[in-house]
């Protein structure tokens, strides 16, 4: 090979990975994906019909970019008529005395779902010191902070919410959240980290997590690079986890501001009673 025809190659060589670079940093970032998913679980109450339940996660506000991409979020979501919403934590990064107000006056629209919308808290709420900011800041606009506790969704009969604390705090407690949600209740669980489906020791009907981000970067042929909590339910609806988990990519970025071939998520879930026959009791 010639020089010119390496440096050729050489130049063509580091155009595409330059190319790459800047689709990651700038383009799939900001192209948010709205995941609908028809969920068929055998406790569903017979009686009521599907719910729509929407679903956001690690918005990591920490920027004009992110509240920008956070708000797209959630207008793509309320545009998608959820029932009720889910939040499951990691609403900042840094500086949450800033941030976090403004992250939840942008997510202020999900509260206005005819349901209501409940919140946990993430990893990163804690480690920044800001998980009071950010239980104060949903307090204002009316949603709750389910922190290993439980509440009922008004109007739907004995359907309960249950929200269970981040694995970061190691003060996490099931037991304590669900001790007054009456048996035979359908229960949703809200918890930051999805690999805390194989700790749980009490019925539920579906848990949300976040947490992966999917992994964020994902390169061809390597194995998703995910944080501990989120080594095994990386991404999407697992029915055969001990009980049905869906674990979203989330809408923000950590660590390297990129994503690759794994976009941003806002999630719709149409939960239904499965009436197959050999529906999983």
């Amino acid at each position: 090979m010639t020089r010119r025809r390496l440096l050729g190659s050489l130049a063509a060589g580091l155009s595409g990975v330059a190319g790459v670079g800047a689709y990651a940093r700038w383009i799939e970032p900001e192209r948010i994906e709205l995941t609908r998913r028809d969920l068929l679980l055998a406790g569903w109450p017979a009686d009521l019909p599907p719910l729509r339940v929407g679903h956001l996660s690690d918005l990591h506000c920490d920027g004009d970019r992110a509240l920008d991409r956070t708000r797209r979020a959630v207008l793509m979501l309320m545009a998608a008529r959820p029932d009720i919403v889910f939040l499951t934590g990691d609403y900042v990064t840094s500086h949450g005395e800033q941030w976090a107000p403004r992250c939840i006056d942008a997510l202020s629209p999900l509260a206005q779902a005819p349901l209501g919308a409940f919140a946990v808290r993430g990893n990163h709420d804690w480690w920044t010191g800001s998980s009071e900011i950010v239980e104060r800041e949903f307090r204002r606009i009316g949603v709750p902070t389910l922190s290993n506790a439980a509440a009922r969704v008004r109007g739907l009969g004995n359907v309960w919410v249950i929200g269970v604390e981040s694995l970061a705090t190691g003060t996490e407690d099931i037991t304590k959240a669900v001790e007054n949600v009456p048996s035979g209740a359908f229960r949703f669980l809200l918890v930051h980290e999805p690999d805390y489906a194989d700790s749980v020791t009490a019925p539920v009907g579906l848990q949300l997590s976040g947490h992966s981000h999917g992994g964020q970067v994902r390169v061809p042929g390597l194995p998703a690079y995910t944080p501990y909590g989120a080594r095994k339910y990386v991404s999407g609806y697992y029915e055969t986890a001990p009980h049905p988990v869906f674990v979203t990519r989330g809408v923000g970025m950590i660590g390297v501001p990129l994503r690759f071939r794994c976009p941003p998520e806002a999630a719709l879930l149409i939960v239904d009673r499965d009436r197959r026959n050999n529906a999983r009791l």
